[in-house]
């Protein structure tokens, strides 16, 4: 009987304290709220994301076109708001001096001086490979 009485009475406080204890309120983290919030600011970083990758793409400074007569073969940077630009026009090649607000005229070679060849910008995948240390050896 005292042995019984005993074991009542260590069980007994653990099993009110057990009682006693607040109900754990649910957690405000995966509110629909927040998983919104969480959402959008992830849109709106892609949506920006998409947006510097256009603007660098159209501003990106002189580019090379294949069509027509006139091709920008080569350009450098000589400051930091200046470029010495090598244009094929037809069989000449003029070097140019842009700068911010105006282009002079550098040189004109009357034979070319630089050989143009057409590089292909490399694909996405071939770039990746290459990174990866995927890329097929010739």
């Amino acid at each position: 009987m005292r042995l019984l009485a005993l074991a009542a009475l260590l069980v007994s406080p653990a099993l009110s304290a057990q009682e006693m204890a607040p109900a754990i309120a649910p957690s405000s983290l995966f509110t629909g709220d927040y998983l919104l919030q969480v959402v959008g600011s992830f849109v709106v970083v892609i949506l920006l994301l998409v947006a510097v990758l256009i603007m660098l793409k159209r501003f990106n400074g002189v580019g090379s076109t294949l069509n027509g007569d006139m091709r920008v073969i080569s350009s450098i940077g000589v400051g930091q708001r200046e470029r010495a630009v090598l244009v094929q026009v037809g069989e000449q090649q003029i070097l140019l001096g842009v700068g911010a607000g105006n282009v002079r005229t550098l040189h004109v070679f009357e034979k070319p001086v630089v050989e143009m060849s057409v590089q292909q910008t490399p694909s996405f995948s071939e770039v990746w490979k290459v990174a990866t240390g995927k890329a097929v050896k010739q």
